[in-house]
């Protein structure tokens, strides 16, 4: 979830909120700078206020979120022949998850053949690589990706342009966990929770839950999904398969309850390749043009 917000307790412990519309770098850089906090209620992980291309608030170089906050997430360090001093939060820029989500419907709606063909040259590739071997370990930030409030791509990062991981549903495995994930499979299920829904999703009789929650319904980019998943089980009952491709992080509460798929962005998932919100309004404009 994007953070709109900062939290400032002067000298006399005075609280302020900041929010981007009153701040600047000259505020930040003079008065602010390391001592802006989580706008959560007891979270004390430090916040910093960034420029950049687009103004933005952002966690705190390696500071955590308490648990129960929902700004929280785990920092992963890289670990490939080197010595990894630091990990930089990367944000995925949207182009290149609408770009994934491209990919995604056009890998599942392959032929055999073409399925097979993909395979071959991604097998024959990965043999072909010649594997570099580290003898001297290198001091260097490491990277993990996430899906807002990160960094800009720097010239530190071992790869820059780190892969978005696609999985089929049956595909998913106790690796993934915890993991950013690009989910694909067909849509089995959509029940209805307030303004928004809970969503089934399978392949090969493996299935997944597809869940929105309190951060997808607070973050204000979303307000044109909520209440429009009615549209994908219109979509079910019109064409009787509907594919789903999404974006977001995989989770597990325990081993006896299957996966989940935590979707922050409307954005990023589809169904049959559309936009959600798109589809919405599509029937919409149908029905007032069938009166």
């Amino acid at each position: 979830m994007r953070i709109l917000s900062a939290i400032y307790f002067d000298d006399n412990g005075i609280k302020t909120e900041f929010t981007l519309g009153n701040i600047t770098s000259a505020i930040y850089e003079n008065k602010l700078k390391g001592k802006l906090y989580c706008p959560s209620e007891n979270c004390s992980a430090r916040i910093s206020y960034s420029r950049g291309k687009k103004a933005h608030f952002k966690t705190w170089r390696m500071d955590v979120h308490s648990n129960g906050c929902i700004f929280r997430f785990e920092r992963i360090a890289m670990n490939t022949g080197v010595n990894t001093t630091e990990t930089i939060s990367v944000e995925i820029p949207y182009s290149r998850r609408q770009k994934a989500l491209q990919e995604a419907f056009r890998i599942m709606n392959l032929s055999e053949d073409e399925k097979a063909a993909l395979h071959s040259n991604i097998t024959s590739s990965s043999r072909n690589k010649e594997r570099a071997i580290s003898r001297i370990k290198k001091n260097v930030t490491g990277m993990q990706m996430v899906l807002f409030d990160g960094e800009e791509y720097d010239h530190q990062l071992m790869k820059p342009r780190t892969y978005i991981c696609k999985r089929l549903v049956d595909e998913i495995t106790k690796m993934d966990i915890d993991k950013i994930r690009l989910v694909m499979g067909n849509v089995v299920s959509v029940r209805g929770i307030g303004e928004v829904a809970e969503i089934v999703v399978e392949n090969n009789n493996q299935s997944i839950k597809v869940v929105f929650e309190e951060a997808f319904i607070a973050e204000r980019l979303n307000s044109s999904y909520l209440n429009k998943y009615w549209s994908i089980e219109r979509l079910m009952k019109e064409t009787g398969n509907v594919q789903f491709t999404g974006i977001g992080d995989i989770r597990k509460k325990s081993n006896a309850e299957r996966p989940e798929l935590v979707i922050y962005h409307g954005s990023d998932f589809k169904v049959n390749n559309t936009d959600m919100s798109r589809l919405a309004a599509q029937f919409a404009r149908r029905d007032i043009d069938e009166e």
